[in-house]
């Protein structure tokens, strides 16, 4: 009898780790795909370095968002180092001027369709050795620039050389970028949607949404702002309930992890957004 009892006492415990071990194997199975499987949007502030409150004003956003930063500009190495004090999740990276159809000024330092590849490789050097803080590179105008193979490939080999990733703002549809990227098996993004293409508040709004949706649909989205007053109205309201659409804020590197499929852990959210 004894022995019944123990027996019996025996099989309830097994029965009941079983089901307690099932559990947790499947809680950490939905939040693992949950965590992968939930839509991300990586917000890109540009053209940063010149006006050292506003560009602060954009640093102080909530969440992991990614600024790139002119590289020869008064307050660029300021704000490049504002922009790591202010959370560990944010990111910086080079906003390179690069050379656009027409006689548009990209502004000092830009790579330019009249350089040899030495003078070439110097100038994107200069920019590198400008802000160390930097964790890539996005092109700032750059419509005839990155519409050239060759140019592409010179910019390609040397960023292969670093441990940077590049942006494509995708400022041509003939872009060669991304072709030499992968040529080159540099990281990449590129842009889905400009924020303030038309900075009213409505148009904002409406490209906002889109981006959302966009992140909701295929996963992700990347959206380029600029630290104009009306963007930084709008994302300073929206950005604490970006969570209530279901979407997640990363920056540059947690994306391309992301989409590389090598993240291996929880994507890190900036504590103001949780």
């Amino acid at each position: 009898m004894f022995k019944q009892v123990v027996k019996a006492v025996l099989v309830f415990f097994m029965a009941a780790f079983s089901i307690t071990l099932s559990a947790q194997l499947n809680t950490t199975l939905v939040q693992s795909d949950f965590t992968h499987a939930t839509p991300s949007l990586v917000i890109i502030i540009d053209d940063l370095g010149n006006n050292l409150a506003s560009g602060r004003r954009a640093i102080n956003l909530p969440g992991a968002i990614t600024y790139a930063i002119l590289p020869h500009t008064p307050q660029a190495t300021a704000l490049a180092t504002y922009a790591n004090s202010v959370d560990i999740n944010k990111e910086v990276i080079i906003h390179m001027p690069m050379e656009a159809v027409g006689q548009k000024q990209i502004g000092l330092g830009g790579l330019n369709m009249h350089q040899g590849q030495q003078d070439f490789i110097h100038t994107l050097h200069a920019a590198i050795k400008a802000l160390p803080q930097a964790k890539g590179l996005s092109n700032h105008m750059g419509s005839q620039l990155t519409s050239q193979p060759d140019r592409m490939h010179w910019l390609m080999s040397e960023l292969s050389k670093t441990p940077f990733y590049f942006i494509d703002s995708k400022t041509t549809d003939n872009s060669a970028a991304m072709h030499e990227a992968n040529e080159q098996n540099i990281p990449y993004l590129v842009r889905d949607i400009f924020l303030d293409h038309d900075p009213s508040p409505s148009a904002i709004d409406k490209a906002y949404k889109k981006a959302l949706a966009l992140a909701i649909r295929s996963g992700s989205a990347v959206l380029i702002a600029h630290p104009y007053p009306s963007t930084l109205d709008y994302l300073e309201l929206s950005l604490p309930k970006l969570n209530e659409a279901g979407v997640i804020l990363v920056n540059a590197s947690q994306a391309i992890a992301q989409k590389n499929l090598q993240l291996q852990k929880p994507l890190l959210v900036s504590h103001a957004i949780k």
